[in-house]
């Protein structure tokens, strides 16, 4: 197709109409400071007045050339820009009450309208303006809050008290003390539940005396727990680990459910360390994950040590404790305890870490001691027990003991109790501690049975009653000073005092420097003072101590039927009588390639280095 060729004077005249459309659409981009009367006949300029009025953008307003600022005029749009800055500005200096006033009055004709813009202060004078830089403006009025709860008209009150206490808290200012009564707000919501919640000010409108904060809060549903995750752990599974921590699946969120779980986790000693809980999304809206980091310990051991003393012969006892097993918690043990001529003695334990998916452990035991030439006694428990905050742990048990006596004595007897005890571990580090202390106390009551050959069945009281305390004080770099005091005891109502009833002290059970259980009574006290040079924190040390202890034997000896004295003599190794007595030494522990070794040199007073009592220890962990 050819080009159709139009004339050349009416191209002409097409590139003039052009041109001409191209200088009216300059002149209507032109800006409107440079036509001011023709944007004043659109109604959408002003001058402004705002005498009194610090302001950065007055400022460069006032400081431009005489004809410019003369000249300057604002729009409507940057008239309420400006307000609401100012308004922004005069509440974070804390004058929550003041009240930013923007009159426009329109002009008429190509005249521009006139604006005022003025800050009225309640605690200014009427009709007052009132300038103010930096500094807080005091306060004239109580702060009350109103609050409206999304979709709950009647629910107000509870979030209304909370923000009360909050912002009446001394020591703030206006703005401190609304922040303070809004994060109250929303600390509520969380402890209800509502972790997808959420509270923000609608307003604050002064009214004489008070000033209310209108706030608005939307709950939006509760959260509940959708998984409960271990960040870090390589054996504990996390099962386990929500069973031991009292949490399952569907439990509504609350922050000190929340914290109950951490310290739980803390105070089963499964983990050398747990950190804060993290509230994580879920598959839906309102379901949270709680992810929890921790670090794995080694809590199953092994544990010997071997003793030898002048006159008392080898002795050595092995504990073998098997915790966390296959990941779930669970806790096994076995002990073995070799006393030469004091006998024999056996233990086997079992703990089960959570009672029907609840923060309860219950736990098994059986125990014997057998004194070959005097009795066999057996006992075995039934406990269960739950953490008391992060450190404490309450238990209860029932037990049951048998005794049955051999050699020259004859007879039997049992007895049942029933036993509480309350315990609080604050040592750290557990292996080698350098600060805090511990206490234990623990009683049992019940009932004893005896059957002795040509005599009528006997039955009397029995309590038993133990109290143990450790602590620990750092000295320096490197060093700590470690005390520990313990005390046990036995009553039974009327009669003799049994022999498998008694309690002792002397070489590895609390008086180094003697022999094994060296001394016995129906009531012990046992002190040591260390000073420790540590080198690790897994239970590396050289150190000094002393020793003391007390017993005492409130009444005569006796083991079922038997010729007077004979219990005494069966035990002739082990001193009765009433008394103190001491030990001191020094000991050294340090890391091998697979444990701990250490060895141990014990005195008491007035003796020669040839009868030192000596230990030998051996431990690992994994």
């Amino acid at each position: 197709m050819r080009p159709i060729a139009l004339p050349r004077s009416r191209t002409r005249a097409r590139s003039a109409c052009a041109l001409a459309l191209l200088l009216v659409l300059l002149g209507a981009a032109a800006p409107a400071g440079a036509s001011p009367d023709r944007a004043a006949l659109r109604g959408d300029r002003f001058a402004l007045q705002a005498a009194g009025i610090d302001d950065s953008l007055l400022r460069a307003a006032a400081e431009a050339p005489a004809p410019v600022a003369r000249a300057r005029l604002w729009g409507r749009l940057e008239l309420e820009a400006l307000a609401s800055r100012l308004r922004d500005r005069v509440a974070v200096l804390g004058a929550i009450e003041a009240a930013v006033r923007l009159v426009l009055h329109p002009g008429g004709g190509s005249s521009p309208g006139e604006a005022t813009l003025r800050i009225d202060y309640p605690d200014a004078a009427p009709g007052a303006v009132a300038s103010r830089k930096g500094g807080e403006t005091p306060a004239r009025s109580s702060l009350r809050g109103a609050i409206r709860v999304e979709g709950e008209s009647a629910a107000g009150a509870a979030y209304a008290r909370a923000f009360d206490r909050a912002a009446a808290a001394p020591g703030r200012t206006r703005l401190q003390a609304i922040a303070s009564g809004v994060a109250a707000v929303r600390d509520l919501l969380l402890e209800s539940g509502h972790y997808a919640g959420d509270a923000a000010v609608d307003s604050i409108v002064p009214a004489g005396a008070t000033t209310w904060v209108h706030v608005g809060v939307r709950p939006r549903g509760t959260v509940t727990m959708e998984s409960f995750e271990l960040e870090g752990a390589r054996a504990t599974r996390p099962s386990a680990a929500a069973a031991i921590a009292g949490v399952r699946r569907g439990d509504r969120l609350r922050p000190a459910k929340i914290a109950a779980a951490r310290d739980r986790l803390l105070a089963s000693e499964l983990f050398a360390v747990v950190g804060d809980p993290r509230v994580a999304p879920g598959s839906a809206p309102d379901r949270a994950r709680i992810v929890i980091p921790v670090e794995e310990a080694r809590s199953s051991r092994f544990e010997g040590v071997v003793g030898a003393a002048q006159g008392g012969g080898v002795t050595g006892a092995i504990d073998l404790a098997l915790e966390n097993i296959a990941g779930t918690g669970r806790a096994a043990g076995l002990r073995w305890t070799g006393l030469g001529a004091a006998g024999t003695e056996y233990a086997v334990r079992y703990r089960e870490p959570a009672l029907f998916g609840r923060p309860l452990d219950a736990s098994a035991s059986l125990e014997a001691h057998v004194v070959d030439s005097l009795f066999t006694r057996t006992r075995w428990a039934l406990g269960a027990g739950a953490r008391a905050g992060s450190r404490g742990r309450v238990t209860l048990s029932y037990a049951r003991t048998g005794t049955t006596y051999g050699g020259v004595a004859r007879g039997t007897n049992s007895d049942w109790t029933a036993s509480a005890g309350l315990s609080w571990r604050a040592l750290a580090p557990s292996l080698n501690p350098r600060s805090g202390y511990s206490v234990s106390i623990s009683g049992d009551a019940g009932r004893r049975r005896e059957v002795f050959p040509g005599f009528p069945v006997a039955s009397r009281s029995l309590s038993r009653g133990s109290l143990g305390v450790e602590g620990a004080l750092p000295r320096g770099d490197g060093a700590a000073l470690f005390a520990s005091a313990r005390s046990v005891g036995t009553s039974l109502g009327g009669g003799s005092f049994p022999a498998e009833e008694l309690h002792y002290v002397g070489g590895n059970e609390g008086l180094r420097g003697h022999r094994e259980r060296a001394f016995a009574g129906s009531r012990i006290a046992a002190f040591t003072l260390e000073h420790r040079w540590l080198t690790d924190s897994n239970g590396g040390r050289a150190y000094l101590f002393a020793d003391a202890a007390w017993h005492e034997l409130a009444r005569p000896l006796a083991a079922g039927v038997s010729a007077p004295g004979s219990a005494a003599a069966a035990l002739a190794r082990t001193e009765l009588s009433d008394g103190w007595d001491f030990g001191y030494g020094a000991g050294l522990r340090t890391r091998a390639a697979s444990g701990t070794v250490g060895v141990e040199l014990g005195l008491r007073p007035g003796a020669s280095l040839g009868a030192a009592t000596i230990h030998l220890r051996y431990g690992s962990r994994w």
